[in-house]
């Protein structure tokens, strides 16, 4: 059963910068640690301090593991 994983941001509003460089780093060590990436998504309209990021894992197990590779 694949699960997907929400995080979400709270961000200085004037960092959008700093968290598309932090959503670039992490868009390549996500799939490298085991997950699928769907997508970050930084704001765009509405609050100016949230950003979201999802992606999928294939079982608790594989997400356990996931998070150890990224320990």
């Amino acid at each position: 059963m694949t699960i997907t994983c929400f995080i979400r941001y709270e961000l200085d509003p004037f960092g959008k910068e700093a968290f598309e460089q932090y959503a670039r780093a992490w868009g390549q060590a996500i799939p490298r640690c085991g997950a699928e990436l769907i997508g970050y998504y930084a704001p765009h309209e509405g609050s100016a301090t949230t950003a979201y990021a999802a992606y999928n894992i294939e079982s608790l197990a594989a997400y356990e593991a996931y998070r150890a590779r990224l320990a």
